[in-house]
């Protein structure tokens, strides 16, 4: 099969997007990160990669099996090492804006860690099932159909482009890159390639940026460090609901799944679950931009108004229009459920008629089932549920504890439930758990609280309290190390049983 056969045939298929990290930025740029490295910015049809040329060979993450990449915190941003003979180059990639008028973009640092300098080449291609046709060099930028897609921060050293005649691997590893900038090279079937070679002495780094606009700026000077942008997605984080467990894996993908939730296309699954997890804000503009059926968006507001209770979020210039949500869903089941939930708001928002009508409503069914097309939103949910679940007079903590986790501290502060903002810890005393509680309740009717998952008998409506509850049935906690405090760590006093088994305040 010829390579123009071969090309046609492979864009006649609809051609899944990426799979990897998202990256972006408030102003709404976002791109995807692979498990390789390679950036692929949203909305183009195009890939950006970079290869090192070692002393022995060249190296490209995408084919070599001693490639690593680690996202050290909640933040998008990734670490990628690959091993080059005598070391690592390490590469670490994230998405900012640029001081001044600049713009978006995807940034990469590169660092050479070996003992020897390295060449670097920074390439262009097209993305699976896209198509270059155009493209050319203007001093440090390579351009695209027109549009920049690439600049480093000096002066390339070489430069490679192709069309579908020549392949850019074999061209930039064969030694066949120029010095002086080529003409630009033009492809009527979209398979154009460049590479921009910079050299990378040894433990010196490398910036270049993958920008959503024209940047002719140098991006070493005007797009923040990577910890400067770690520290400001900590900010938006900063009032979301917090959760420590046993497992610190599945405790550590809360806040990422966060960010990645508000880097995700906008659904009305994914308004809940921030809601749900303490970024009411964010929610309120997630539903306001979502596509999905109006019962699906209606259905939304309904779970926004039960979380958090706050009328302010449902009127103004920023908030849900719920009357056009109303009028766009008309009357079908989940409708009828949501505006059931919502008799309370009508009547914080002083329509008197609406709140008596949606009073009125009988729930037949359940809450709807709003899909989560976003795994971010599927892994939050599930958490939280694992975590307090709603029960016909209150909320059933910790229904499902694995046997791992007996004997180890559960912590949950500012999770948004249908009974107000909840907050708990499990504290071990030998094989009997400690709770303590807080729940902020949406109103003064009692709540009844559980955790069937540890002591099947217990349960209280006191809003605030701790108790020790009984050893759980049958499972003994594995033993934990006896080596006392660590240095320095709070210390956590024990709680001793009540003569009645009760609360304690």
């Amino acid at each position: 099969m010829s390579r123009l056969t071969d090309l046609l045939r492979r864009r006649s298929a609809p051609v899944p997007g990426p799979v990897g990290t998202r990256l972006g930025t408030d102003d709404g740029f976002r791109a995807v990160v692979d498990a390789r490295a390679s950036v692929h910015p949203s909305g183009t049809s195009r890939r950006v990669e970079w290869w090192i040329g070692g002393e022995d060979r060249w190296y490209a993450p995408a084919v070599e099996a001693a490639v690593r990449q680690d996202r050290p915190g909640p933040a998008p941003v990734l670490v990628t090492r690959m091993r080059v003979a005598g070391g690592d180059v390490v590469a670490t990639t994230w998405a900012t804006l640029a001081s001044g008028s600049s713009g978006a973009a995807v940034v990469v640092e590169l660092v050479n860690e070996t003992p020897v300098p390295v060449a670097v080449a920074v390439t262009v291609q097209a993305a699976k099932g896209g198509a270059i046709r155009r493209i050319s060099v203007d001093g440090r930028c390579m351009l695209v159909d027109g549009e920049t897609a690439l600049v480093v921060d000096r002066e390339p050293g070489r430069y490679a482009m192709v069309d579908a005649a020549a392949d850019l691997w074999e061209t930039v590893t064969g030694g066949r890159a120029v010095i002086a900038a080529p003409e630009p090279v033009r492809c009527r079937i979209g398979a154009a390639a460049g590479a921009l070679v910079v050299p990378l002495p040894h433990r010196s780094a490398l910036r270049f940026a993958v920008p959503a606009g024209d940047l002719v700026d140098n991006p070493s000077v005007v797009f923040p460090s990577a910890e400067r942008v770690t520290a400001g997605w900590a900010s938006r984080l900063a009032d979301a609901a917090t959760v420590d467990l046993p497992d610190q894996s599945l405790a550590a993908t809360a806040h990422r799944n966060l960010v990645d939730l508000m880097l995700a296309d906008p659904t009305p699954a994914g308004a809940v679950e921030l809601c749900r997890w303490g970024l009411p804000r964010r929610a309120v503009e997630c539903l306001l931009h979502s596509d999905g059926s109006p019962g699906d968006r209606l259905a939304a507001a309904a779970w926004l108004w039960t979380l958090g209770r706050q009328p302010g979020w449902f009127s103004g210039p920023g908030g849900i229009p719920l009357e056009d949500l109303v009028r766009s869903a008309g009357d079908v089941p989940t409708a009828r459920w949501a505006l059931a939930r919502m008799s309370g708001l009508f009547s914080a928002l002083g329509d008197t008629r609406a709140a008596a009508d949606a009073g009125q409503l009988v729930e037949v069914e359940g809450p709807p089932d709003l899909v989560a097309t976003d795994v971010a939103a599927t892994s939050l949910r599930d958490l939280a549920d694992r975590l307090a679940r709603i029960s016909i007079d209150g909320l059933d903590l910790l229904v499902d504890v694995p046997d791992s986790w007996l004997g180890g501290g559960v912590e949950v502060h500012g999770l948004a439930t249908q009974r107000g903002s909840l907050g708990f810890a499990i504290r071990w005393h030998g094989d009997r758990p400690a709770l303590l509680w807080e729940l902020e309740r949406h109103d003064d009717g009692p709540v009844v609280l559980r955790v069937p998952g540890l002591d099947t008998a217990f349960s209280t409506v006191e809003a605030t309290g701790e108790v020790l509850l009984s050893a759980p049935a049958g499972r003994v906690p594995p033993p934990r190390s006896s080596s006392g405090p660590t240095p320095g760590a709070p210390y956590d006093p024990p709680i001793a049983p009540s003569p009645e088994g009760g609360s304690f305040s």
